[in-house]
């Protein structure tokens, strides 16, 4: 697993301004939500995947303001917004020289949705411009090479809206005659796709859709129910969307596809890649993650 760094303190605290200020807007609450995350933070071991240290945050702003789901309202407008532009983005997909790449490149660039960190985008700016980009670290060629039909996938969800455009691609692997499980978190937590999302999204109608276990970020292997620890050790190919799922998964036995736009340095560093960059890295078993560098 990855492990956080100082710097995630201070993200932390980003994430908690944040979100306090969607949760509510009593500013004395929204200091609360600052000083209790102080004596949270107080003293706290570095030695946690960032997704466990920034999970603090989403506690302290529930309890204070009473708003289990501060999130609920944008997740169905980005799911909304997503699903106004699929018909178009999935033209582009299928007219693409190679689909199945583009489709790779389209679920990267729904990872634009991420909230918890007060991410600016324009969602039909922002992707129609990703989907013109190369991957810094590009696995897309062997990726391909290991889609044989039969072959099961776990497909980890990351964020709402994100999940409409990972569509695309859960039905090229569909078509390609493998079979796919998607998973979704049990609960609300920043706007991660739970299974409301998944039944918008329209994925619940194509693909068994099952929970993660817990409401936490990315993956606590210490909450996880029976049947994710299950499907995600018996899956034959695993691809991991988004930062907190790599924060969580990097390391863990499994063949592992990362795909994910760097918003963060700490990730970015990680991966060996430029902050903003797009990647799709393997990671077979507990190996290095790797794959294809694109030349400069």
């Amino acid at each position: 697993m990855m492990l956080a760094q100082p710097d995630c303190l201070v993200c932390a605290y980003r994430q908690a301004l944040n979100t306090a200020r969607i949760a509510t807007r009593n500013p004395q609450h929204q200091l609360r939500v600052i000083e209790q995350l102080t004596d949270a933070l107080d003293g706290i071991s570095l030695n946690q995947t960032p997704a466990a240290l920034s999970q603090n945050v989403y506690r302290i702003v529930s309890q204070i303001t009473r708003n289990r789901d501060p999130y609920a309202k944008i997740r169905r407008e980005t799911n909304q917004a997503a699903l106004r532009l699929l018909p178009e983005l999935a033209g582009q997909v299928r007219r693409a020289r190679n689909p199945l790449h583009q489709a790779c490149l389209l679920a990267v660039a729904g990872n634009i949705i991420d909230l918890g960190i007060g991410h600016r985008f324009n969602l039909e700016r922002d992707v129609k411009a990703i989907l013109r980009r190369r991957f810094a670290i590009d696995a897309s060629t062997e990726f391909q090479a290991e889609l044989k039909s039969g072959r099961s996938v776990l497909y980890l969800g990351d964020n709402s809206g994100e999940i409409v455009f990972d569509r695309i691609l859960i039905e090229h692997l569909l078509a390609s005659g493998l079979r796919v499980t998607v998973s979704v978190k049990s609960g609300p937590i920043i706007n991660d796709a739970v299974m409301a999302d998944a039944r918008m999204a329209g994925l619940t109608r194509i693909v068994p859709v099952i929970t993660t276990g817990s409401d936490d970020i990315g993956v606590h292997w210490d909450h996880v129910s029976s049947e994710f620890r299950q499907a995600f050790e018996s899956a034959d190919l695993i691809i991991s969307k988004g930062h907190a799922n790599f924060e969580t998964c990097t390391g863990q036995p499994g063949n592992i596809y990362f795909l994910l736009k760097t918003k963060c340095r700490i990730v970015a560093a990680e991966l060996g890649v430029k902050l903003g960059d797009l990647v799709f890295a393997h990671q077979r078993n507990r190996s290095s993650v790797r794959g294809r560098r694109a030349k400069a």
